[in-house]
């Protein structure tokens, strides 16, 4: 204690015995008598209170508050003594923490007299441990008795103050570990062995004990062991996961990854393709049955937007191809980069084009200008698109056939023995399955959705979203006819007399255009509209024609079949008399003007005359002595006459194409809304004239909602359209611009 205080001193002491300002404390004294005297200081002078005259209380709560600090020095970390050696700097805070609490602990007591000190105790442990007066304090140390407080002071009187004896030392070993080399030896040998991450630390324990003592080792007990494998691992953590894990798990848990810094490229800079088998069931189209399809997405890098997707039931170059010219559209720009998977099918010769002697098609990227980066395998961190499938995960728990994301993740009806689970699911979703069509426009859905979504704060888009991005970034457009038919799928085939055939299971397409042909061709198409191909001459890459698909018949249509199968097969049975009519009509028309007379010209030419020319008369030579001369040349066609052999042959070509009309008109009939009008538009741009029945049909589903929906589809359809028939028929062309 000091000889004597100023009222400004005892102010900043904080008694509560004590008013709280320096004014109060000064007219207490004049008012209570306190001794004093005058002490001289810069700019006047300042009354001084002896302490052995202070009051009882006022000396009495001055040392107790000097006995506190002297217990627990405040000050800067700089000042406190320096960390011990098995003391972690979690250990060293609690410490601290536990010194500020005996600290606030005597300043309780201190305020108030001898004969109350137990009350104040007690409310003081009552308002801690409720959690309430020190929130900071409780939650790092918890519920603790008065008595356990009395203890950390007794620490703090013993140590000067120093608070690193407080810090909880429990658990820190008290020796050297007693384990052998030969023992850690053994341990790791088992350590090494490739069987897996399905080997628990238990079994590597209990197989080296057990080799120890089939060697005669002594052996220790096996916590001694696995403290010994624990601490092993914490410094050998990648031979830890390589032996257990392979490459995979070393590259996803230990080894140094680069990070991406995004704002060195822009929109279509780079795109990342990769597959991913949908979680939920699909009907397959082609089989009638349902399965997990393949999803291929081209994945914007720059502002996560999904661009152009296809789903196949397996990854292949046609559903990549589809996918890559959606996206090319959807984007705007040719991308520069585009981030393969390392899957076959995105290295498959149709892209990379990597051997160019034995094929006649050159790279598809190539050709567009793109640069290619494969991903290394096993390597997701290397694509981006990888956590947007886990997003994606979403969209497919909301399916009626979800399946599950993993074996323990799949929905309760699937697993064996739920009897109760699968009857609830079938009343809820009736046997549904999403066909293929179902499935785009629910993927269509969900990625509008997902654009339009705030990025978290993980991403390098943090607060923004994609298509905001995206379209800040998005190129002025592309050309989609030539953009159409560089992507089409193409392959070799040949015309037969039913057309051609370019999937080995499916359905011939034909179109007159092709009759009377039999040579190498190679067809054009996309597998997402199969109605139609494209066919080109092989050896002059001419455009031949558009051909459609031929149904096929009843095999009994007049007895068993509907009046749909009767008016197929009907339909075919008359296109095939009219093609024979055409061959004939057209033979018998040159044979009369060109055949005939050519064959008497040659005759007559020889020397042969008929009977009726000499009498009869017989040359020498030939059977029995004799050849006949060969009859005269028959008479020459009058002007009538060839006029009328002229007007036959008219007649037969305008029963062909009255024949052709007929066919395309029970086509149409078969057809749905959507492919009725692209096939009507198509025959628009190709200048074909149209009865009103069809023109009213186009008028009337443009207005519906369904072509509003997909107005944009069907304007580059009919730009591509007019483009491609102007390219191949000019007529055509101009007369659809007009």
């Amino acid at each position: 204690m000091k000889p004597a205080y100023s009222a400004k001193e005892l102010q900043a002491l904080d008694l509560p015995v004590l008013p709280k300002t320096e004014r109060s404390i000064a007219r207490k004294a004049d008012r209570e008598n306190w001794s004093f005297y005058w002490e001289t200081v810069r700019g006047g002078s300042r009354k001084m209170y002896r302490s052995y005259m202070l009051p009882d209380e006022i000396r009495t709560a001055i040392l107790d508050k000097e006995k506190i600090e002297a217990l627990v020095p405040a000050g800067p970390a700089c000042l406190l003594p320096a960390a011990v050696e098995g003391v972690d700097a979690s250990r060293e805070r609690s410490a601290h923490y536990k010194a500020a609490l005996v600290k606030l602990y005597l300043q309780a007591l201190s305020a108030v007299p001898w004969g109350k000190k137990d009350r104040a105790r007690e409310t003081f442990m009552v308002g801690y441990n409720s959690g309430a007066a020190y929130p900071e304090l409780y939650k790092e140390l918890g519920g603790v008795s008065w008595k356990t407080i009395e203890g950390w002071k007794t620490k703090l009187k013993k140590s000067d103050g120093n608070r690193l004896p407080l810090a909880d030392r429990r658990g820190k070993k008290k020796g050297a570990r007693t384990i052998t080399p030969l023992q850690a030896q053994i341990i790791l040998a088992i350590v090494r062995q490739p069987k897996g991450k399905s080997r628990p630390k238990s079994e590597i324990i209990r197989i080296s004990r057990d080799i120890m003592r089939h060697k005669g080792i002594d052996s220790l007990s096996e916590a001694t062991y696995r403290r010994f494998l624990d601490d092993w691992i914490a410094i050998n953590y990648d031979e830890w996961v390589w032996w257990r894990e392979g490459d995979k798990g070393l590259n996803d848990k230990c080894l140094f990854w680069v990070e991406r810094d995004y704002d060195r490229i822009e929109v279509g800079d780079i795109v990342v393709a990769d597959g991913h088998v949908l979680n939920f069931r699909i009907v397959n189209p082609w089989t009638g049955k349902d399965q997990r399809m393949m999803l291929v997405l081209f994945f914007d890098m720059k502002s996560n937007m999904p661009l152009g997707w296809e789903i196949m039931p397996t990854e292949n170059t046609a559903s990549i191809s589809a996918a890559l010219r959606r996206s090319i559209i959807s984007l705007g720009k040719i991308p520069r980069i585009v981030y393969l998977d390392n899957g076959r099918a995105f290295k498959g010769m149709f892209f990379t084009g990597t051997d160019f002697e034995q094929t006649e098609l050159p790279g598809l990227y190539q050709r567009l200008g793109i640069q290619l980066i494969v991903a290394k395998p096993y390597h997701g961190q290397s694509k981006t698109i990888e956590r947007f499938f886990k997003t994606f995960g979403e969209l497919e728990r909301l399916s009626p056939s979800f399946v599950g994301t993993a074996i323990d993740t799949k929905p309760a009806h699937l697993n064996r023995g739920e009897k109760l689970h699968r009857r609830i699911n079938d009343k809820i979703c009736q046997g549904y399955v999403p066909t293929l069509i179902d499935s785009h426009r629910a993927i269509a859905a969900w990625f509008d959705l997902y654009a339009s979504r705030h990025q978290g704060p993980s991403s390098h888009m943090a607060g923004q979203r994609p298509i905001e991005v995206f379209a800040a970034g998005r190129g002025p457009g592309v050309d989609e006819t030539a953009l159409r038919i560089l992507m089409m799928k193409r392959e070799e085939r040949t015309i037969y007399g039913r057309g051609v055939k370019v999937f080995d299971k499916g359905d011939y397409y034909y179109h007159p255009a092709l009759y009377g042909r039999n040579h190498k061709v190679y067809v054009r198409f996309d597998l997402q509209h199969r109605n139609s191909v494209l066919v080109y001459d092989q050896r002059t890459d001419e455009f031949i024609c558009e051909a459609s698909r031929i149904e096929k018949t009843h095999p009994a249509a007049r007895i068993l079949g509907s009046e749909k199968d009767v008016a197929v097969l009907e339909a075919q049975l008359e296109l095939q008399g009219n093609l024979r009519k055409k061959t004939i009509a057209h033979a018998r028309a040159i044979a009369d003007q060109v055949v005939i007379p050519e064959a008497q010209r040659l005759i007559d030419d020889t020397g042969f005359r008929s009977e009726a020319q000499d009498g009869g008369q017989r040359l020498g030579g030939g059977r029995n002595g004799a050849v006949r001369q060969l009859p005269s040349k028959p008479k020459k066609l009058s002007k009538a006459e060839q006029l009328q052999a002229i007007k036959e042959a008219d007649e037969a070509q305008q029963f062909q194409r009255e024949l052709e009309e007929a066919q395309l008109c029970a086509e149409l009939e078969r057809m749905d809304e959507f492919n009725r009008y692209g096939k009507l538009l198509e025959m628009e741009m190709q200048g074909h004239k149209m009865t009103s029945q069809w023109r009213r049909f186009m008028r009337v589903y443009e207005q519906m909602s369904e072509f509003e929906r997909d107005k944009d589809y069907w304007d580059g359809q009919r730009a591509a359209l007019a483009v491609l028939y102007k390219q191949k028929h000019p007529t055509a062309g101009e007369a659809a611009a007009g």
